[in-house]
């Protein structure tokens, strides 16, 4: 909501903008150029006031200092070691940073709705009753209208035909109007008073009006007015069109008459001003709007002179001019802080993958085991408390994934632990989450020991914060790379040293963590091997699943064999299956007696090795071209086959056989 009122605001301001320099530019030039010029002219403001494309004029932004880690408004613990003054701490973490020193009553809070969604939800209100307004008085007018509508009189319907009005629309009488209007967006209707004589200077207006199609450009404007109801510099544009428009028709009507009949046309003017106009909101042309536009109207008639072509020209440069001009874009972006420390990127890689860059000083962070070198980086990620007493490399316990956390179609980058005791990205469990802002990865969510963040399976992410048994807090936030902080407060629950239904509440949330699809930093070389002896998990592909799960070698057994004890890793072969240059490794489990059991086929992709599932009576007489023998379980089908591997799961491509014959 925050990125679409941005968006109209900037449309609102640069068309006012763009506006304001037609109003200058028609005030230099005076009255020299058509008035038709200026009438379609101000199509270009109301494309610019609708449509959010052009080249962009951004003013400068002032430097933003980084948001806070976790971006949340009440509970954000201090960082391992930094307590706050007074607050009790456990094991030399921190304490949080904002919790009541005196014991609360348990309670369980509703975020209200912020400013984005009120000012929402105002434009909304605004822009219907404005455009319902309108659309209301057209269908009240209408419905007076239709039974009052007559055939036209033989000599109007004659001069009607005559002036070509046939083929675009049609003729009636009605006595609820005093002077001709043209009606109807997709069959038009020219409609005369009734008992008047027709006069072909009014035919002629308003079929002028029908050929131009203003009655689609008068619904533009209505639109327009509507959805910018906010900018009173929009309503008296819509006034301004209006006249506009009757003074260009009343140019080419002028055009068309000898100079002894324009007299006459002003005439007809003058009489029809003094009868009532259209009821209000009643989008239509008439002959006579408004009897304070009929002052111009007559200037015009008596001021009338045929563009000559220098006329002409200077009206096509100063199109031309203003078209360059509606192009622009005031930009009114939100201002996103950039990391601390921005890495150095090369052109090719930030194109096309704008957390390139990050990943690889993360794998040079976790490779080099120095977090004092790199300060920008969340520490509980660079040196987690494992690691100070552990010596094993962090590239193969951190993981990192890409998922789009609140549907902006950007990803964001999520980085946890794996294969950890306690929190690991297996459980939902992510210690920071990186979104973009103008391409550039910015640091969104950190956590540590004392501040969880666990994402669950409806999206939002649940935070525990704690400085000690009796000060825990929890929270559920929706994460929004627009708002203020990137997380929108759902609900929370606190807990004093009695508040046994907030610890339940809070732990539900935690543990309803959803297992994270993520990809190792360790060296592809000998990942499938680190796999096979049991010292790496792999990503299982359940046939079907929209995500795997990750899991070690020890369990394929049990996933062909759930309920027996004697199922176990049989063989295994290692050979380029689908024929792209990689290897892949097919792994065979087997039962009591060597019977039944299936294959795993591991495969590496994308940094991590994933595991495709396949039944027990496929992969029969492996060759080393990657094809096999199968059939089907039931014995209706046989034959030979090769794999081919989707991103997401495993297919067969098989050549059918039966009988021993080949179809």
């Amino acid at each position: 909501m925050k990125a679409f009122l941005l968006t109209l605001t900037t449309l609102s301001l640069s068309g006012s903008l763009l506006a304001v320099i037609l109003l200058a530019v028609r005030r230099a030039a005076g009255g020299r150029l058509p008035k038709a010029f200026w009438y379609y002219t101000w199509l270009l403001v109301l494309l610019r006031l609708m449509v959010p494309l052009g080249y962009g004029i951004h003013p400068p932004e002032p430097a933003l200092s980084a948001p806070d880690g976790a971006g949340q408004e009440a509970l954000l613990p201090s960082a391992p070691g930094e307590a706050e003054p007074g607050a009790g701490t456990a094991g030399g973490a921190g304490a949080l940073a904002v919790l009541p020193a005196q014991p609360q009553p348990v309670s369980v809070s509703f975020s209200p709705p912020n400013l984005s969604t009120i000012l929402f939800l105002l434009w909304l209100l605004g822009a219907a009753g404005s455009l319902g307004w309108r659309l209301a008085a057209y269908i009240q007018f209408i419905h007076k209208l239709r039974p009052t509508l007559t055939p036209p009189p033989a000599e109007a319907q004659a001069l009607f035909v005559q002036l070509g009005g046939g083929r675009r629309a049609r003729l009636a009488c009605s006595a609820a109007v005093d002077t001709p209007i043209l009606m109807g967006l997709l069959r038009p209707v020219v409609v005369l008073p009734l008992g008047q004589e027709a006069a072909a200077a009014a035919l002629r207006h308003e079929l002028t009006h029908c050929r131009r199609g203003d009655i689609l450009y008068k619904w533009l404007v209505v639109l327009t007015a509507a959805v910018h109801w906010f900018n009173p510099l929009v309503h008296w544009m819509g006034r301004r069109i209006a006249l506009d428009c009757e003074l260009s028709c009343d140019e080419a009507v002028l055009a068309a008459l000898p100079p002894e009949e324009r007299v006459g046309y002003g005439e007809l003017l003058l009489a029809l001003a003094a009868r009532r106009r259209l009821p209000a909101g009643v989008t239509a042309t008439t002959l006579c709007e408004e009897k304070r536009q009929l002052k111009a109207r007559l200037q015009g008639i008596l001021g009338y002179r045929k563009p000559t072509r220098r006329t002409l020209l200077l009206a096509l440069t100063l199109g031309m001019a203003l078209a360059c001009c509606a192009c622009g874009v005031l930009g009114l972006t939100e201002a996103a802080a950039p990391p601390a420390s921005s890495p150095t990127r090369e052109p090719e890689t930030a194109v096309s993958d704008p957390y390139a860059a990050l990943l690889s000083r993360y794998e040079e962070a976790l490779t080099l085991r120095q977090p004092e070198d790199y300060p920008d980086l969340p520490v509980a990620l660079t040196n987690p408390y494992w690691a100070w007493t552990d010596t094993d490399s962090l590239l193969d316990r951190t993981g990192w994934a890409r998922m789009d956390l609140d549907g902006d179609g950007s990803e964001e980058l999520l980085l946890g632990w794996v294969g950890n005791e306690f929190w690991n990205l297996d459980e939902g469990y992510v210690f920071a989450i990186y979104t973009l802002a103008d391409d550039q990865p910015v640091l969104a969510v950190e956590g540590w020991e004392r501040s969880l963040y666990v994402l669950g399976a409806d999206g939002h992410l649940s935070h525990c914060g704690s400085s000690g048994a009796d000060r825990t807090a929890w929270h559920r936030y929706r994460f929004d790379s627009s708002a203020e902080g990137f997380l929108e407060l759902v609900e929370q629950v606190s807990v004093p040293e009695d508040g046994q239904q907030a610890i339940a509440v809070g732990d539900g949330w935690m543990a309803s963590g959803i297992s994270i699809p993520y990809h190792l930093f360790a060296s592809s070389e000998g990942m499938l091997q680190d796999v096979l002896l049991g010292s790496a998990p792999f990503l299982y592909w359940a046939e079907g699943a929209e995500a795997p799960v990750s899991m070690s070698v020890s369990e394929v057994p049990a996933l062909f064999s759930p309920y027996s004890a004697y199922a176990q890793l049989y063989q295994f072969a290692v050979l380029d299956l689908d024929g792209d240059g990689a290897e892949e490794v097919v792994l065979q489990t087997s039962d009591v007696a060597n019977d039944m059991g299936g294959y795993l086929i591991l495969r590496q992709e994308h940094g991590a090795v994933c595991g495709y599932p396949s039944g027990w009576r496929t992969f029969w007489s492996l060759k080393t071209d990657g094809t096999f023998v199968y059939s089907h379980p039931a014995g209706s089908e046989e034959g030979t086959a090769a794999v081919r591997f989707t991103g997401t799961g495993m297919e067969l491509d098989k050549q059918i056989c039966a009988q021993g014959t080949c179809v």
